[in-house]
């Protein structure tokens, strides 16, 4: 009860926010977003192909890296922990910038390459750290009974490690992949077709600048509110009883 009289509120913010709005500014929604639906689902399947791509690519980056920085070799921890340490301090925009117009002029990659390698190598960064810290929880105990029947490393991280560090970081993973979503609108500034791209386009030749990013983060709200459902069905799926 107390979260539908939230939302109640929240929506009636908002539409008192939008009467207001209207007494000043002349909405026309009959020429967005529904003249240019089209446009809006080709930028829509661009942001999510973008997406997908980046997530798988920076979970096996943040996987990698994560068990990098628990490993007893000094080199492979210094490394991975030198790898986070620049992509944790840089903004992704300008590692896109750096990608595309910097290595991009030595070897030839289109815009959609180098927003997911951006996207992935950024984000991967903090998965990493997700990752490490969801190792760094699993009891000694359990580590130390799997040693005892004979599991070497590899098991070790495969059968118990790896598996309990997913289940106790799937709220932290999640959270992430939503960032990850919301973070692809950078690729507009090289030019990429993905949907805030656009939208930005099509608020400049229709001149309905505010019902087009409206309808921009309509599509946004939609794919991080659905990941955030699916996060939970899998928090409560996969609870520790």
């Amino acid at each position: 009860m107390k979260k539908i009289f939230a939302y109640f509120v929240i929506i009636m913010i908002f539409a008192l926010f939008y009467f207001q709005m209207a007494k000043t500014y002349p909405f026309n929604w009959s020429k967005v977003p529904f003249k240019y639906m089209s446009l809006y689902l080709d930028g829509f399947y661009m942001t999510l192909k973008i997406s997908v791509f980046s997530i798988f690519f920076a979970l096996i980056i943040g996987v990698v890296v994560g068990i990098m920085k628990t490993s007893k070799f000094e080199l492979l921890e210094d490394f991975a922990n030198t790898y986070t340490t620049i992509f944790r301090n840089i903004p992704l925009l300008v590692i896109i910038l750096i990608t595309y117009y910097g290595v991009g002029s030595i070897i030839d990659i289109s815009a959609y390459v180098g927003a997911i390698v951006s996207l992935a190598l950024f984000e991967g960064a903090y998965i990493s750290e997700i990752i490490r810290g969801g190792i760094e929880a699993v009891p000694k105990g359990q580590i130390e009974a799997a040693k005892s029947i004979g599991l070497n490393t590899f098991f070790l991280y495969i059968d118990v490690l790896l598996p309990q560090a997913f289940r106790t970081t799937l709220p932290a993973l999640t959270g992430q992949f939503i960032s990850l979503v919301k973070d692809s609108s950078l690729a507009s500034v090289i030019a990429l077709q993905e949907l805030t791209m656009v939208g930005r386009q099509i608020a400049t030749s229709s001149f309905a600048s505010f019902e087009s990013y409206i309808t921009i983060a309509a599509f946004y709200f939609t794919v991080t509110a659905l990941l955030q459902l699916l996060g939970k069905y899998f928090e409560r799926r996969f609870a520790i009883p």
